[in-house]
């Protein structure tokens, strides 16, 4: 648990982090030009790069609180053991589609790697990159969770 806090902390000081530098980036780069007629080149792409790791970094957060939106109409009138068969179902298709997007994260770094963008010269796989660390963590959450509900469903 302790090492769940920490990532947790972590995640959320990137979070902010990013949030911060991009909307800093963003109204300098735009006071900028407005005023001077001039901007600062990479400010737009790092900004993006930011955007990208705060979103990814968020669903991570959302996810260990489980704060996503869920439809529960069919598992809120169906008993507990039979509710936490359905939620591990649904896991196990979080689990399906987690694997899927790391798979296809993983292509795209393989395709951009050599790719670099044009303002910062950072790999345009970069951008990647987060998309397999926000879903091997969904995924390993989600697996605890299964993990979890298996115990309390077998006792």
């Amino acid at each position: 648990m302790k090492l769940l806090n920490v990532l947790d902390k972590t995640l959320k000081l990137l979070s902010i982090l990013a949030l911060i530098s991009m909307i800093a980036l963003v109204f300098f780069n735009a006071v900028l030009r407005y005023f001077f007629d001039s901007g600062i080149a990479w400010s737009e792409e790092f900004a993006r790069i930011c955007f990208v790791y705060m979103i990814f970094f968020g669903i991570i957060l959302v996810a260990r609180d489980k704060g996503h939106l869920t439809v529960d109409i069919l598992i809120s009138n169906v008993p507990d053991k039979t509710k936490r068969i359905l939620t591990i179902l649904s896991d196990l298709l979080i689990l399906i589609a987690m694997s899927f997007v790391s798979y296809g994260a993983f292509l795209l770094i393989e395709l951009t790697y050599s790719q670099q963008m044009p303002a910062t010269g950072i790999s345009a796989s970069f951008l990647y990159i987060a998309a397999i660390i926000s879903s091997v963590t969904y995924f390993i959450m989600t697996a605890f969770d299964i993990y979890k509900n298996i115990k309390s469903t077998g006792e």
